[in-house]
């Protein structure tokens, strides 16, 4: 479901964040596979909520990915689901959080 350009931004963030930290490969690439796989199955739940009209949801699960993202390194790209959380909060409507939504998980394919 991720891109494999994506798969590799995060393996790279990973190598810098926890190279530095002298964290050994093996625990490096299992925090790589966790956090994909976190992400992958995140994404999955949120494209069923969009799939729906009913959004009560989608703040906590794209919540969830700022929070993998913020872990990994990717503070750029946790910052651009901050907003979604406010606007199912601020009575959007649901055609505009949808369509925001979609404009960030596109990041990821």
């Amino acid at each position: 479901m991720i891109s494999d350009n994506y798969k590799q931004k995060i393996k790279e963030s990973i190598n810098k964040k926890f190279g530095e930290l002298g964290i050994d490969d093996d625990s490096i690439n299992e925090l790589i596979e966790v956090s994909i796989s976190s992400l992958e199955e995140e994404l999955d739940k949120i494209d069923k909520i969009l799939e729906s009209d009913n959004l009560s949801e989608l703040g906590f699960h794209t919540h969830t990915i700022k929070g993998v993202l913020l872990n990994v390194g990717l503070n750029d790209d946790a910052n651009s689901f901050k907003e979604i959380k406010h606007l199912v909060e601020d009575g959007k409507s649901v055609d505009e959080i949808k369509a925001i939504t979609k404009e960030r998980l596109a990041i990821f394919y």
